[in-house]
């Protein structure tokens, strides 16, 4: 399948600019730009299939220039992945609200962006991120109580769990999980993407993680490497 992508990549420090656009020319024109505004300008000119920006630009935070490519009449509504600090939990919450599509941390590896460029451009409606399995209890926080519950599967962006708690569309809990060890427990805050509820038992919860560092997600990362089966996400 011949990939017609056109990246848009938006960053004010040129060395960064300069390794993006090596790591990306295979998969498709690579635009840049230092600031949102000429970002802007530049999806005039070339509407992009994708958007890779910073968190922190010079005249405005990645969160409001994504959501400026989402809603614009005339760009598309790209799909937009924002980079944040990796010792910035809140830079990682800040672009899941702001609606980004993905969140990488800087600095950034070769390999992990551009599989994320594949995974959010190749096909009529993203791929979801890999997921493993994992039966592990969970605490969960919402609304100043605390409530139990149990892990069903992982990935680095979210977790779909089993918990007998009500919950809405969007709304932000708190997380206590271990991946199998005692030095891998993880406490992100998270999102509600989905929920089912259930009469007859727990029901079960699909959350995007909001606050969460780079170090927490290479626990992630390592932990769906090393277990199996797999599936696919299709939401977190």
């Amino acid at each position: 399948m011949e990939n017609t992508s056109r990246i848009l990549l938006v960053d004010d420090v040129p060395m960064f600019q300069e390794l993006g656009q090596v790591f990306l020319s295979r998969s498709g024109p690579v635009d840049l730009a230092d600031t949102a505004s000429s970002a802007f300008q530049a999806a005039d000119e070339r509407r992009p299939t994708i958007v890779i920006a910073d968190m922190h630009l010079p005249d405005m935070s990645g969160a409001e220039l994504c959501r400026r490519f989402k809603t614009h009449p005339t760009w598309g509504a790209p799909r937009v992945v924002l980079l944040a600090r990796p010792d910035a939990p809140e830079d990682h919450a800040d672009a899941v609200r702001g609606g980004a599509d993905d969140v990488l941390f800087k600095p950034l590896e070769r390999d992990n962006l551009i599989a994320c460029v594949r995974r959010l451009t190749e096909f009529d409606m993203p791929r979801g991120l890999p997921r493993a399995r994992i039966d592990q209890p969970i605490g969960i926080t919402a609304r100043g109580r605390q409530f139990s519950g149990n892990l069903r599967n992982v990935s680095r962006g979210g977790v779909c769990l089993d918990a007998p708690v009500a919950v809405t569309h969007s709304e932000e809990v708190g997380l206590q999980f271990s991946l199998g060890r005692e030095d891998s427990v993880v406490a992100p805050t998270a999102q509600v993407v989905w929920s089912r509820p259930s009469r007859q038992g727990p029901g079960q919860i699909g959350l995007r993680f909001l606050e969460i560092d780079a170090q927490t997600i290479e626990k992630l990362d390592r932990y769906i490497s090393d277990h199996y089966p797999r599936t696919q996400s299709t939401r977190a």
